[in-house]
């Protein structure tokens, strides 16, 4: 009996300023991509025509000039549900996975705004739940310290237990609109939740009706042992930075997060697990490395020589920075995690005599998530064997610049992994949970009453 393929996920992130610190130097790039919407309407856009299932759009809620260097696409962050509900407007199908930060955030209005967006959209948003990082973000909200993660959390897990409520309070047949007797609600039909917990006192129900997709899909990431709880039980898709463990190491991580949905009442297809991969990629393999060397060349970094040092295991003190490293430390003398860190500039740059400051800039990339340069067979077999090999079920795509980037990989690579029936040709759903796979809940308020009834015809 022939067997269908498993289909890979794929997502889009956006970053207006590129994946790489200096991207938005290069010509053809857009400096002001956080608040142009010309541009960022037109990469929802283009996604889409790639066959995304998602256009995701993170979030911060504090702006740090200081991170102009490293990470200047923090510096500016247009307000996520706003973003949401604009590329809704422009686009048809994608999804559209919007990020809340739940820990300056009260789960009334977030409910509502979600709701609301689904309605608009025909069923396409979806919530990335984070619960911060920044303690700047405390006193720009009246308070006087950032919680630790236990809090952060403890609260993160009341919020999506209120959100989840309050998009039940209303079942899906609860507006009857009866033009003959004038009735345009079944109040029988709209619930309060009466919610009482450590952190929230909620009654509702909530003034919009429930979402078109029952529940809207959730996302989180994290790797600490409380992201880990939260979304085995809550979240619809973990979305990782394994991808920097090196392909054992995301198979291991993989089979973690799956293993821990048996214990919640979960099967490992009910989640899916989405690492981010940053892709340079051209018509050829030394056309993206050309690319992959010219936007490194773009940031603004100096090499600390003592860091360098100590993460090869190798003295390096006084050497020239543009010198080749073969030239002027013993290789063969590099501690085990030097060898990869340099085995891993090496295939990156693409030739084996890299500078000091080539494979600085390699390495301090390196935890952000994997970066894959290569002609689009080359990438393909790359996503080709993390996802055969279980340790992804798709991927986050990460272009290093916006918006050639993502019109290089919609217009090179998707092609590839569609001619090897790893990626859809055409959108087979409409709404976001259509897209991952997933099944649409049933009202918790519509199954009780079920279960009631049933046990009342016994």
């Amino acid at each position: 009996m022939a067997t269908t393929r498993r289909r890979m996920h794929l997502g889009f992130t956006i970053w207006p300023t590129g994946f790489l610190p200096g991207a938005w130097r290069l010509p053809g790039s857009a400096p002001d991509g956080n608040s142009n919407p010309r541009l960022l309407q037109a990469a929802a856009r283009t996604a889409e025509r790639g066959k995304f299932d998602f256009f995701f759009i993170g979030d911060r809620v504090v702006g740090l000039t200081a991170s102009q260097y490293a990470a200047p696409n923090e510096v500016l962050r247009p307000e996520a549900l706003t973003f949401a509900a604009n590329v809704a407007a422009v686009t048809e199908r994608i999804g559209l996975i919007t990020t809340v930060n739940t820990t300056y955030a009260e789960p009334y209005n977030v409910a509502r705004a979600l709701a609301t967006i689904d309605h608009l959209s025909g069923g396409r948003i979806g919530l990335n739940v984070v619960t911060g990082k920044n303690e700047e973000a405390a006193r720009n909200f009246g308070r006087n310290e950032h919680w630790d993660n236990t809090r952060r959390y403890d609260w993160a897990t009341e919020f999506i237990e209120v959100l989840q409520r309050l998009w039940d309070s209303w079942e899906d047949d609860a507006r009857i609109s009866d033009t003959e007797t004038g009735r345009f609600v079944d109040e029988n039909r709209v619930h309060r939740i009466d919610y009482k917990g450590e952190f929230f006192s909620v009654t509702g129900p909530l003034n919009v009706e429930r979402p078109v997709q029952g529940q809207i899909p959730l996302i989180n990431a994290g790797a600490s042992e409380r992201s880990r709880e939260l979304g085995a039980r809550y979240s619809d898709l973990r979305f990782t930075n394994s991808s920097v463990l090196g392909l054992a190491g995301a198979i291991e991580y993989y089979s973690d997060l799956k293993s821990r949905l048996a214990a919640v009442g979960r099967s490992p297809e009910e989640q899916l697990v989405i690492p981010g991969i940053a892709v340079y990629t051209a018509p050829t393999s030394q056309e993206a490395h050309e690319l992959y060397a010219r936007l490194h060349g773009l940031a603004h970094r100096t090499v600390d020589l003592g860091k360098l040092s100590g993460a090869l295991g190798l003295d390096l003190a006084g050497a020239d920075p543009d010198a080749v490293l073969g030239d002027v430390a013993d290789l063969t003398a590099a501690s085990e995690e030097g060898t990869l860190i340099v085995a891993e500039a090496r295939e990156l740059w693409g030739k084996d005599d890299i500078t000091l400051r080539e494979v600085n800039s390699s390495f301090q990339r390196r935890g952000w998530f994997k970066e894959i340069v290569g002609s689009p067979t080359g990438i393909a077999d790359v996503l080709e064997e993390w996802f055969d090999k279980r340790a992804a079920d798709g991927f986050m795509i990460f272009p290093p610049h916006t918006p050639d980037g993502l019109d290089a990989f919609v217009d090179l690579v998707v092609p590839e992994l569609q001619r090897r029936g790893l990626f859809r040709t055409e959108y087979e759903g409409h709404t976001l949970r259509d897209h991952l796979g997933l099944a649409r809940p049933e009202n918790r308020f519509a199954a009780e009453r079920a279960r009631h009834d049933a046990v009342a015809e016994r």
